[in-house]
């Protein structure tokens, strides 16, 4: 019975990523190398972006440009999730805000009233666990 295969360390797959990358990129033929890259080596952008520098399969300004567009991908992305994220509470709780954790009514003036956010011991979007 023969042992198994020891699991290589994150250092070990990178090293020989990058070894097998170096010689796809000489055979690679097509226009789009980082979604190639990605899918032959099951990366995401990111890591597909900085093993190509790496290499220098793409010149340094042309993954600086793509470096950059990739944040900022990634941050619209985190914002999307944050803002998701509000309209949910905002659905599941519609008689709240940024004062009130609840509002019981309006005066006849057009007042707020109810619980605020402070008297529940709580600050504004400090959910409880259990509410998510």
């Amino acid at each position: 019975m023969s042992k198994p295969k020891k699991k290589q360390t994150k250092t070990e797959r990178h090293d020989a990523r990058i070894r097998k990358a170096r010689q796809w990129v000489l055979t690679y033929q097509g226009s789009h190398i980082v979604r190639a890259y990605r899918k032959r080596f099951g990366v995401d952008t990111t890591c597909a972006l900085k093993d190509l520098g790496e290499i220098g399969a793409l010149p340094p300004e042309k993954l600086a440009a793509m470096q950059q567009a990739e944040q900022l991908r990634l941050e619209r992305k985190r914002q999307e999730r944050e803002e998701k994220r509000l309209r949910d509470f905002y659905d599941r709780f519609p008689n709240s805000n940024d004062t009130f954790y609840y509002i019981a009514g309006y005066t006849s003036g057009g007042a707020l009233y109810g619980v605020t956010w402070e008297e529940m011991g709580l600050s504004p979007w400090e959910f409880p666990d259990d509410i998510f």
